[in-house]
């Protein structure tokens, strides 16, 4: 009694609250750091000493040229599996299917040609292992016919079906393709062919090696350089050492130079697969850090297919479920050693039928990447994207081509012919224009169907953003009371509740996120036994994805002259 008592009240401000765009997570395999733990990186992080080399830092390091100033980047490494595969079977001249099965132990161009024809058992089979080029003898047929390299496996059998009819001069390839890829010679056929060899590690990252020989000689003698992409950089002139050994543990491999007279002016190429993660060792990566940071989005590295892009779905429908709505970002496989666009465009397809992700993007574009190592090495695209999606507010499109190109990136030949088929798959792609020279984005697509108001990235952001900002508004009149309907008043309640929620959009909608909004609370409710049911209405912005123009040409003065009515009413 007889003093001053003073109260605060809180939620007055007009803070809006939330918000978690332009904040990712990215998730895949480096040779350093911790499994599933999250490591915050900025532009000054230095990759190299936190996370070493691999897919993952290719990926950030990506994200961070173009995810502007001010980028929000998580990383999780993640437990890698040896890069390889067996590509899809190529059937020629005959009916009869067949599969491949197997793991690849031995890199091989396998060419299995029927000699004689019959029933499994009765047919012969000639089998090749560098592409057709030469055939060992022939041998009768079964319904799993392993594959050989003289006496050493390749790990993949092709597989028949029992009783099958096989007829004479069908031929069945694949190729086999092992983290360690062949080694070609490009000149003197003398010249001892370099070996590539992968280290205990096994190999490490991705690469185009291309080892040049510039003074001939033998070892201690010659010299030669190194080139990790391709042969567009090359490092320093080296003396081909004494003990034939050259270790590149950046990369888990080591080059041994046999004895003998190195040839001046030959050339060896050998690509490195990367390791790459499964969709299980990811989720499981994933659970402490999804736990602790709340993201826009979560970047998957590494190669995807469709279970892939179905287990993405799921775990983002449970982040949903807890509140957490967040999206998944995931990369296409890169094109298989021979395959050509066409039959790499009808292997996505494949993959995408019958799936339906609505929170999932899958980034098919690939091409010569050049970062800020100044390397330019042959990659998925799908951080640049990622980036880009950092850097731009929801409503924005990746492609808004006021946003300039994407300079980073060069497209592989004729890329047109197929581009647009992926685009209307719902794969993210990029294209060039007629008359620009820079390459820029496509239409943001995410593995929605069709009918889904969710197809592209940009409404996809904004409602999530929406929802996030709304559900933290709505949460400060949780066990408020809602005063009298009959009595409605403008303080309190149900009204403060209203505004909180039209406070919460009003912040995007100045933000030019949303061009306007409804929010509703019906009347009539029975707020004690139902509780409050609010109907939000969110108005996007439209994205202009294409403009027709329609050009005219008449004389002046003439019946068609446009002007002319407007001359004859001045008059």
């Amino acid at each position: 009694m007889g003093d001053v008592i003073q109260y605060l009240i809180d939620g007055t401000s007009g803070i809006v609250t939330g918000g978690v765009d332009g904040k990712c997570l990215v998730a895949g395999v480096c040779s350093k750091g911790t499994v599933g733990k999250a490591y915050l990186i900025g532009k000054r992080t230095d990759l190299g000493s936190m996370l070493g080399t691999g897919p993952l830092v290719d990926r950030v390091r990506d994200m961070l040229v173009t995810g502007g100033q001010e980028p929000c980047v998580v990383a999780v490494p993640v437990r890698g599996q040896p890069g390889g595969y067996i590509s899809d079977l190529s059937i020629t001249g005959g009916k009869t299917g067949a599969t491949v099965s197997g793991y690849p132990a031995l890199n091989a161009d396998v060419v299995v040609r029927v000699k004689t024809g019959g029933e499994i058992g009765t047919a012969t089979l000639e089998i090749s292992t560098d592409g057709g080029k030469t055939f060992g003898e022939a041998a009768p047929s079964a319904a799993q016919n392993p594959v050989k390299m003289e006496e050493t496996p390749t790990g993949a059998t092709l597989v028949f079906d029992e009783g099958a009819t096989l007829e004479e001069g069908a031929s069945y390839a694949f190729t086999v393709r092992c983290p360690v890829g062949p080694v070609y010679r490009v000149g003197d056929a003398e010249s001892p062919l370099v070996e590539v060899t992968e280290q205990d590690t096994g190999v490490l990252d991705g690469a185009e090696l291309v080892v040049q020989i510039v003074k001939g000689g033998d070892r201690n003698e010659g010299t030669f350089q190194l080139s990790t992409d391709g042969g567009d950089n090359f490092g320093s002139i080296r003396t081909i050492p004494l003990d034939g050994e050259c270790t590149l543990p950046d990369y888990g491999v080591k080059l041994t130079f046999p004895a003998g007279d190195y040839v001046a002016g030959t050339t060896y190429t050998c690509r490195l697969l990367p390791p790459a993660p499964s969709i299980v060792d990811v989720l499981e990566a994933l659970e402490a850090p999804l736990a602790v940071h709340d993201v826009e989005f979560v970047y998957i590295v590494g190669p995807s297919d469709s279970v892939d892009w179905t287990a993405a779905q799921a775990k983002a429908e449970e982040l949903w479920n807890r509140q957490r709505p967040t999206y998944f970002k995931m990369e296409a496989r890169l094109p298989h050693d021979g395959e050509d666009l066409s039959a790499y465009t009808a292997a996505l397809l494949v993959e995408r039928q019958n799936v339906a992700c609505r929170f999932v993007t899958v980034c098919c574009q690939y091409g010569e990447i050049t970062d800020t190592t100044g390397s330019a090495r042959l990659r998925n695209a799908g951080a640049l994207q990622a980036g880009r999606v950092m850097s731009i507010p929801v409503q924005r499109a990746t492609g808004r081509y006021k946003d300039g190109p994407v300079s980073q990136l060069a497209l592989p030949d004729d890329w047109e012919s197929v581009r647009p088929t992926l685009e209307e798959a719902g794969f993210l792609t990029a294209k060039k224009y007629a008359g620009a020279s820079g390459t820029y984005w496509g239409d943001s697509r995410t593995l929605a169907e069709d009918t889904s108001d969710f197809r592209y990235e940009e409404p996809l952001r904004t409602t999530f953003k929406a929802v996030r900002l709304t559900r933290d508004a709505a949460r400060k009149s949780l066990y408020d009371e809602a005063n009298d309907p009959l009595r409605p008043t403008g303080e309190g309640g149900l009204a403060y509740l209203k505004a909180s929620l039209e406070n919460a959009l009003d912040a995007m909608v100045a933000a030019g996120e949303l061009a306007d909004y409804v929010v509703d609370v019906p009347s009539g409710q029975n707020v004690a036994r139902d509780g409050v049911a609010v109907e939000i209405t969110l108005i996007g912005v439209p994205v202009i994805r294409e403009i027709r123009l329609y050009n005219r040409y008449t004389y002046a003065g003439s019946t068609f002259d446009p002007r002319i009515e407007s001359y004859a009413l001045a008059a």
